[in-house]
């Protein structure tokens, strides 16, 4: 064991040891009720009878989650103030992570949230998202049913929860305790058609722990949604947007049939003048710039906006007491998930330029000839000529991502008079398989066919069976991520200062975590032409040791002091460090700060010998059609053994303020320094300053290949600040009400570009990810009699519009963004609540983005989704 955690170890044995006596013969009786009456909040292992300690703790109840209107996890979390951007969601299906969610507070991007499930890591999703960059849980395979509340740690906590916790931590904990039963279902659909959705519930809970000696809760959940792809919108359903700034036919593809002769594009017809079926003879220049015609198509249909989804999950815990002072506890959690969306980036094969495949004997990327040989009967020119040609009777590229993910865990807990105590062992799995039905050609079988004519270009439906079928590849891509840990804990009193009890805490961990991402064999074989590749293999061992003190100094001012040394097998060694301080000079003030170092490891993808070509979009100023137009080339990215662990150092400085009763008002400022960041140089930044070696164009000028490779960067810092509101009225006459609001201010995210850089301010702009300065939500509840309701506004700012300099010719700014949800609740019959929600009251589009970032639509997918108004119905029966 390294030198920090044997001090780490040392240091909480050495503590440790009197508390045993001194335990035994305390009697101080306030400490006991003080003791009775403590409750373990996110951030420390301590319990305390103040929830308010010196981190900043968001709590999502049940109650707010009901009346949330939101179905899934992921979607209240993602509906957070603190969730600022820079976060994978369902809407991003041009990834292997496609029907995932996660949180990425700060704007860190989800690598650096750690999310937990009752105190304890969950494994993460088995495909990266980010290319191969962020490991993260998915928020969809945890059940909403089974949660009593989210509590939403908006600091730095390395210190407690080790690597991750970087931006926060986001802690679910489940209904503990539950006697009952309970059933409830809901159906939904939108104003404008689609994503018609079907929930059904079941908890129970049987024995009294107190009474009984044990209990035991079940729930059962199933979640359906239909599929929403942009043909059902009237924002996207064309693909033209001519009539908006810096549009054009975006969601068109010119690249149906066509010859490509000296820059110009010329249609592929047939002797009466038409162009294959499927496509439509079209001018080329409105869709990529070029002169001449195009037989060209409507990528609407082909193109997802939210997949379908169909989710069973189960939760099981239990506890039973095994004497006076000490019970036995075991959980199991299991999710069945099935999505089903479009490829976003190509919905059919296209041969293009641009295009490459393995060679299998040396694993290496080579390019794909886009010409037509001159032997084929297609070809009238004489000579190889390059074409685009999109192949339809190959099959779209239909994405099913199923998911199956597990975590099991055992302990036992008890306490003495003043210490409690916890060991637990659990082991977590997330195993994905992600398969493509069609639409991927065999490079030699279409090499063939083009060479010999036996596929019909002008007449594709003529071509023989045979000859398609030996075109045509369908692929299945496995992963799976497995984590397991044993982990064991004490806490209680460490004596006494003048001022109160010292509160402690110590414990130790050990996990082991693997990340296993496989290619379709045909793409290690070398036949699939355009492979999407995400290869990952990397393991590692983690033991950890940690210790806290909570050190009242006077009657209003205790002091926190946290310590934590990890060692991981693959990288060295992490130490950190936190102080926290509390001080209440009134009874309705308390001013709290804190100070940590903090650590993130470089995740599995990273820094393992990991290999990722994907494909997405990036504006370039220099294309020979239409400069400052968004290209589609091939990403490659390659993983690095020498990376080092990011360290961070988070500030954290704000106040708490109850003048009255029922009033509640938070206010924190946050800054966070991270040094080593991990990351690749950033593609816009690349091909804008076209830098050689990391792009590839070919003679024309046309952009083929952007080259990268994860790497310590330099920095990042950004700070900001989070307010919190809560009043409740309550009044004789007309029932009660309540004002909640949570809002958080981005005042800076300055980071490099480039490897060895100067730091560039993001913060506002969609520079890169969109990260608005500006998002809040803020809530109404009223109670009156068996009614309740609920208003809810969500509001993003507007962000100011650098993606590229053709966008900023032509729009400032982004729009801010407003939407209002309403939720009514009946529960005036014995035992049933009746309930309606209504989410986008006003039916709001997403803002304008002439940049386009999203999926061949104008609007930041990462931000916004195109659901518009949606009315859901429900029931919920307690028995």
């Amino acid at each position: 064991m390294p030198q920090n955690t044997l001090l780490a170890a040392a240091l909480a044995a050495a503590l440790a040891t009197p508390l045993s006596a001194a335990a035994d013969t305390s009697t101080d009786a306030s400490g006991e009720a003080s003791t009775l009456a403590a409750v373990r909040v996110t951030g420390s292992n301590i319990k305390r009878s103040d929830t308010e300690a010196s981190n900043p703790v968001q709590v999502i109840g049940h109650e707010q989650l009901q009346t949330s209107g939101k179905a899934t996890v992921a979607d209240v979390l993602r509906s957070i103030s603190a969730n600022t951007g820079n976060a994978a969601n369902e809407t991003t299906n041009n990834g292997w992570a496609s029907g995932s969610a996660g949180i990425g507070l700060r704007g860190l991007s989800q690598k650096n949230t750690l999310v937990l499930l009752n105190g304890r890591r969950l494994a993460n999703y088995g495909f990266p998202a980010g290319g191969l960059s962020d490991t993260f849980v998915n928020l969809n395979a945890l059940p909403l049913v089974a949660v009593e509340r989210i509590e939403v740690l908006k600091d730095g906590a390395s210190a407690v929860y080790g690597s991750d916790a970087v931006a926060g931590v986001v802690n679910i904990i489940t209904r503990q305790n539950f006697q009952g039963a309970e059933v409830g279902g809901s159906t939904g659909t939108a104003d404008q058609g689609g994503l018609d959705e079907q929930k059904l519930h079941f908890v129970g809970g049987i024995g009294d722990l107190d009474k009984d000696g044990y209990n035991i809760l079940v729930s059962l959940e199933g979640y359906n949604r239909d599929r929403l792809d942009q043909d059902q919108r009237d924002l996207t359903k064309s693909g033209i947007y001519s009539d908006q700034p810096g549009g054009r036919w975006n969601g068109w593809s010119a690249k149906g049939a066509r010859y490509l002769v000296n820059g110009v594009s010329v249609p592929m017809l047939d002797a009466n003048g038409n162009c294959p079926t499927g496509t439509t003879l079209v001018a080329s220049a409105p869709i990529d710039g070029l002169a001449g015609n195009t037989c060209g198509f409507n990528q609407a249909p082909y193109t997802t906006l939210i997949p379908s989804t169909k989710r069973w999950q189960a939760y099981v815990n239990g506890t039973f007491r095994v004497s006076d002072n000490v019970e036995a506890f075991g959980e199991v959690l299991y999710s069945d998930i099935k999505g089903v969306s479009w490829f976003g980036s190509s919905p059919y094969f296209t041969l293009e330029s641009g295009r490459f495949a393995l060679n299998a004997d040396t694993g290496l990327a080579e390019p794909v000839s886009s010409n037509l040989p001159a032997s084929s009967p297609y070809n009238p020119y004489g000579r190889a000529i390059p074409i685009e040609y999109t192949f339809f009777d190959l099959g779209g590229t239909i994405k099913t991502n199923r998911s199956q993910a597990y975590r099991g865990l055992v302990g036992l807990r008890g306490s003495t008079a003043n210490w409690d105590w916890e060991v637990g062992a659990f082991g977590a799995r997330s195993s994905e398989r992600e398969t493509v039905s069609g639409g991927f050609a065999n490079r030699w079988a279409l090499a063939d066919a083009l060479a010999t004519g036996s596929y019909n270009l002008l007449n594709p439906s003529a071509t023989p069976a045979e000859v398609i079928n030996a075109i045509n590849i369908s692929t299945l891509r496995p992963a799976e991520s497995v984590l397991q840990g044993i982990d064991a804990k004490v806490s209680g009193t460490l004596g006494r200062t003048w001022a109160g009890d010292i509160g402690f805490a110590a414990g130790a961990e050990w996990r082991r975590e693997k990340l296993d991402s496989e290619n379709p064999w045909q793409i290690d074989a070398g036949l699939q032409i355009r492979p999407a590749i995400a290869e990952v293999h990397g393991e590692r061992k983690v033991t950890a040791a940690y210790a806290e003190v909570n050190v009242p100094l006077a009657s209003t001012l205790e002091l926190s002091a946290a310590a934590r040394a990890d060692h991981y097998s693959d990288f060295g060694d992490a130490f950190s460090p936190k102080l926290g301080l509390r001080w209440q000079p009134l009874d309705i003030l308390l001013v709290r700060a804190s100070a940590s170092k903090g650590f993130r490891a470089p995740s599995l993808s990273e820094n393992s010998n990991s290999t990722s070509i994907s494909y997405g979009s990036v504006i370039d100023p220099r294309d020979p059609d239409v400069p400052g137009s968004r290209q589609n080339p091939t990403f490659f990215t390659v993983g690095n053994n020498d990376l080092k662990p990011e360290r961070t150092r988070s500030y954290n400085l704000g106040f708490v303020l109850s003048p009255w009763s029922n009033t509640n008002l938070s206010v924190d400022y946050y800054k966070i320094e991270l040094d080593n960041l991990v990351g690749t140089n950033n593609s816009q930044t690349l091909v804008t300053d076209n830098v050689p070696g990391a792009v590839l164009r070919d003679d024309r000028g046309k952009l083929l290949a952007v080259y990268n490779r994860y790497q310590n960067l330099s920095n990042l810092k950004t700070s900001g600040i989070d307010v919190e509101l809560r009043q409740r009225i309550p009044t004789e006459s007309f029932g009660d009400f309540t004002v909640s609001s949570a809002f958080t201010h981005v005042r800076d995210y300055r980071r490099p570009t480039v490897v060895g850089g100067p730091l560039v301010d993001y913060a506002g702009s969609n520079l890169g990810a969109t990260l608005p300065k500006n998002k809040a939500t803020t809530t109404l509840d009223w109670h009156y009699a068996d009614v309740k309701a609920a208003l809810t506004w969500y509001y993003t700012s507007g962000y100011d519009q650098k993606a590229s300099a053709a966008a900023a010719a032509v729009q400032d700014r982004v729009d801010a963004y407003n939407q209002l949800d309403l939720y009514l609740a009946y529960t005036g019959f014995e035992q049933l609540t009746l309930y309606a929600k209504v989410q986008n009251l006003a039916d709001k589009a997403p803002p304008y983005d002439a940049s386009f970032p999203g999926i061949r639509a104008p609007y930041d997918f990462s931000q916004y989704d195109l659901r518009g108004r949606y009315f859901t119905v429900g029931f919920d029966y307690r028995f």
